[in-house]
């Protein structure tokens, strides 16, 4: 009897956390032993020129046609995730999904509106931002983000990468909870504790210098001002502090950077290969993460694992990954943060045992048990009929 004929849709590129979750879990899926599934790669919709060494498998498990690309339509602006990616998310994709498959697993609520297309689906939903956050985005973003989710009651099953999305996606709308399962993310062996100076030297950071570390966007939720109102608070404890921040930044933080005066401490870095990506973690003394709004946080989970003390935002599902493993603050607390990175600075031998804690609570998340949770939530949608 043949295996069931899995497609798993993705819009989002490599880098970001949807896109690695997309690509982590293609090849946990096929390396399933025995196979349970024949699982096929759609790209859509991605910005830029799709590089599919990118995302093929690195068993060499890849066949002829295995991963396929939907790119943008030529009239599209063709980088970006902004109106025109969404406005393709709604009318230009959706009726352009491939027949032929079982079972059809699209990797983020941003493609709620593909549901209708197909006979049989499972969604991953990572958060309910655009729900919860109406002025995080602009408005016509916002309000295309939300017309995703009320297709979602049509799909066969929902995978949620925490509980507290799921809870709080049940709480907004009527879908069978039997039909729901949480399944969290992981991270894979690149991260991992490395040698501090050898990351230092990778980073042209000098070897003592007390560096902290802050990986993602600067959206609203995001929280940086938070963090920088800390900042300024340390700097006067400690001169050499630096916050490393890794991702793009904003017009609105740099304002603030300017106005408290932390221009030499804060350095932006952006580009990173995998590798150097990975070296920031070991290269930093703690890792501050203030957002107040996540569906799962993949850099707490990347630090855990490369060993890095982690103080993040008491809020939405951080809680729920970092466990018993890290240290906690009410999120808007600037004064709060200030004093518990403080007192971490000051104490190395807490720095290391939060570092250990954090890489045993990290062993338990891995890909392997992504994709065994994930495979039994596509048998529960094939057999419901």
């Amino acid at each position: 009897m043949p295996l069931p004929r899995v497609l798993l849709v993705n819009s989002s590129p490599p880098r970001g956390g949807i896109g690695r979750y997309a690509r982590e879990l293609d090849h946990a899926l096929r390396a399933l032993s025995p196979p349970e599934f024949t699982v096929d790669l759609l790209l859509q919709n991605l910005p830029d020129r799709v590089d599919l060494a990118d995302w093929q498998s690195p068993a060499a498990l890849d066949s002829p046609g295995r991963i396929r690309v939907q790119p943008r339509p030529w009239w599209a602006k063709p980088t970006g995730s902004g109106t025109a990616y969404l406005i393709n998310s709604h009318c230009y994709f959706p009726p352009r999904t491939p027949a032929g498959y079982d079972l059809y697993h699209f990797s983020s609520q941003m493609m709620g509106a593909s549901v209708r297309y197909t006979r049989r689906a499972v969604l991953t939903v990572h958060d309910l931002v655009a729900i919860r956050l109406r002025t995080n985005h602009p408005a016509l973003s916002t309000w295309l983000r939300r017309r995703h989710f009320a297709p979602l009651r049509k799909a066969s099953g929902l995978v949620f990468v925490s509980e507290y999305s799921r809870r709080d996606f049940l709480s907004q709308f009527d879908y069978p909870e039997a039909r729901t399962t949480v399944v969290h993310h992981a991270v894979g062996d690149l991260f991992a504790p490395r040698d501090r100076l050898t990351s230092r030297e990778t980073l042209q950071l000098a070897p003592e210098q007390p560096v902290l570390l802050y990986i993602g966007s600067e959206e609203r939720r995001k929280n940086v001002e938070t963090l920088l109102e800390a900042l300024a608070v340390l700097v006067k404890v400690h001169p050499d502090l630096l916050l490393l921040r890794v991702g793009g930044g904003s017009s609105r933080s740099r304002r603030l950077i300017a106005r408290l005066g932390l221009e030499r401490h804060v350095r932006y870095l952006g580009g990173l290969s995998d590798t150097q990506l990975a070296a920031c973690y070991s290269a930093a003394d703690l890792f501050v993460f203030p957002s107040y709004f996540e569906g799962f946080g993949f850099p707490v989970l990347e630090a855990m694992k490369s060993g890095c003390p982690v103080i993040a935002a008491r809020a939405t599902s951080v809680p729920e990954i970092l466990g018993d493993a890290g240290v906690l603050f009410e999120a808007m607390d600037s004064v709060a943060l200030a004093q518990e990175v403080g007192a971490l600075l000051d104490d190395p031998a807490r720095r290391t045992e939060l570092g250990r804690r954090g890489m045993v609570r990290a062993a338990e998340f891995t890909w392997a048990r992504t994709a065994r949770q994930t495979a039994d939530a596509y048998h529960r949608a094939l057999n419901a009929g």
